[in-house]
């Protein structure tokens, strides 16, 4: 291939060129190493037809293109290929999504227009980048994605990853979906940054797809304005299996009976309760007259923030036990000024029967409104005041635990001084009771369930658990004794080896004495074979001559 020199004037970029975004900060810094380097690579261009604006046209090398242009030059090193629209289409993809930076929307429009053109089949497409075909076909879902949450990526807001899933359902269910959980209020409601992907599935389960198992409603209430229950209900997908590859969980296909039993459920569920309802943000009118209907006095809360709370960390969710301690003892922390709130009467149980128009169903809590509150002012500051009697008892509270904290230190180091472990008498009644918690600290989980042990790191678990303890302290020192002489390391350490023997020897003799029959049967033939062979060469056997094992087994030479 020819390389030549070409007047930038006469070459233009092409519009069938998927990429459409350039940064121009790293343009910039390109223009300047072209001025300074040169180009390093040329672009690839191909002919226009006669009476064309210019004589090029670009199929490789855009960037390059448009960083020369920037560098000031006046030509750019070109190769010029004899391409139609549809090898210049492919060539232009393949360059552009051999990029560590591409963007995938436009990745999932290349490659969709690529696949649905004709130009190549999916697994032509992977084999010539490197990738599987799912991906491929992955990236061409992707372009079903509606502009809300192709917006919602590129603010930050949304991932990759979540808009993979989200371009699963159709356009219609993507739009229910973004109305329902993705406007602004509702992203404000987030309890992390980031969301989770199994809070997304239950979002599309329960807005989009109607599963039933996500319903608030019973689905054997037949007493719903609709007159009928989804047990035997002809948009129930489990009662019709043959039409639906989901059948084994039922879903709704009806979505407008699926919304107004779960609109009733919540006024039904606001009719029942002696709890505030309140609403945050804007309110529908034919939710107002709803609430009228069922006798409901709704609570403005929009200028106000709701009490969170606390939620108990998940030892599941931990690999540190020493970080999971700390978690916990900061939710046992927030839990007890919480719990202090609500005994007090400061904080109380709401129900949310909406939120900027969107039903919302939920329990809630919020600082308590004094009944001699005339108007917003007053409510403010009530919720001010609440908010300061919360933020001393914190105070109170780490005061407390500052105490305790240094109580506890000062007494353990009374012990790390102390002569304690020089008395060599009977343990006391408390003194073994302390040995046999310290024993079940240690032992794992599993056993202490089994025992019906409870454990926590609370100072009060000691005292709790006493009993259970007591009652089960043989059984404690021998699992102790089993989980340390079970240990792989036994196999390693000759002295933990000999407590093992020790140990099958006094409680199980005949399995004891199975196994060291077992093993010996194993060995004693290869040690008469490797015995024999040393005697040999000692000239203590004739040749032909095997030494034969006691129970008379022969052995080959």
């Amino acid at each position: 291939m020819q390389v030549r020199n070409i007047p930038l004037t006469d070459i233009c970029p092409s519009s069938l060129n998927p990429r459409k975004t350039f940064d121009q900060e790293s343009l910039n810094e390109l223009a300047e190493n072209i001025k300074e380097n040169g180009l390093i690579q040329p672009i690839t261009v191909r002919k226009l037809p006669k009476g064309s604006d210019h004589k090029f046209e670009i199929v490789c090398g855009e960037r390059r293109f448009r960083a020369t242009t920037i560098a000031g030059l006046d030509e750019i090193q070109c190769v010029v290929k004899e391409l139609d629209d549809k090898q210049a289409f492919a060539a232009m993809i393949i360059e552009n999504l051999q990029r560590k930076d591409v963007d995938p929307m436009e990745e999932a429009a290349a490659f969709h227009k690529l696949y649905t053109e004709g130009t190549m089949k999916i697994a032509e497409i992977a084999k010539l980048l490197g990738k599987s075909s799912s991906f491929v076909t992955s990236r061409i879902q992707l372009n079903s994605i509606i502009p809300e949450f192709e917006n919602l990526m590129r603010n930050g807001t949304l991932y990759l990853v979540h808009l993979l899933e989200i371009c699963k359902l159709t356009p219609e269910q993507q739009q229910v979906l973004f109305r329902d959980c993705f406007n602004e209020a509702s992203i404000a409601r987030w309890p992390q940054k980031i969301l989770k992907l199994e809070i997304l599935h239950e979002m599309i389960d329960e807005h989009v797809m109607n599963f039933l198992d996500t319903a608030p409603f019973s689905q054997t209430d037949g007493t719903f304005k609709c007159n009928k229950d989804c047990e035997g209900c002809p948009f129930n997908t489990k009662n019709k299996p043959e039409s639906y590859k989901d059948s084994a969980r039922p879903r709704c296909m009806d979505a407008t009976c699926f919304r107004n039993k779960t609109r009733e459920y919540i006024f039904r569920t606001a009719k029942s309760l002696d709890i505030p309802i309140v609403y945050q943000g804007s309110i529908d009118d034919d939710i107002v007259k709803a609430a009228k209907e069922y006798g409901l006095e709704l609570v403005d809360m929009t200028n106000r923030s709701y009490v969170q709370l606390p939620k108990e960390p998940e030892k599941a969710n931990f690999t540190d036990e020493e970080f999971y301690e700390k978690r916990m003892q900061a939710y046992r922390h927030v839990k007890a000024i919480f719990d202090s709130n609500i005994e007090d009467g400061n904080v109380q149980k709401v129900f949310e029967i909406c939120f900027h128009g969107n039903l919302s169903g939920q329990f809630k809590y919020a600082y308590s409104i004094p009944k001699e509150a005339e108007n917003s002012t007053d409510i403010a500051d009530s919720d001010r005041q609440k908010e300061q009697v919360t933020k001393l008892k914190d105070a109170l509270l780490k005061t407390e635990e500052k105490e305790q904290e240094e109580l506890v230190e000062k007494k353990r180091e009374a012990l790390e001084s102390s002569d304690y472990s020089k008395q060599n008498t009977a343990l006391s009644g408390e003194e073994q009771r302390i040995f046999h918690a310290l024993l079940v600290k240690r032992l794992s989980y599993e056993f202490k369930k089994s025992i019906g042990l409870e454990w926590s790191n609370t100072p009060d678990c000691f005292e709790k658990c006493a009993k259970v303890i007591e009652e089960n302290r043989n059984a404690i020192k021998r699992e102790f004794i089993k989980q340390a002489l079970s240990e792989k390391s036994v196999c390693y350490s000759h002295d933990l080896a000999g407590l093992l023997v020790a140990l099958l020897a006094e409680s199980d003799q005949t399995a004891s004495k199975e196994i060291e029959d077992e093993v010996a049967k194993k060995y004693e033939s290869q040690r008469i074979k490797l015995q024999t062979d040393i005697d040999k060469l000692n000239g203590k056997l004739e040749p032909g001559v095997v030494n034969e094992p006691a129970d008379g087994t022969n052995v080959a030479e």
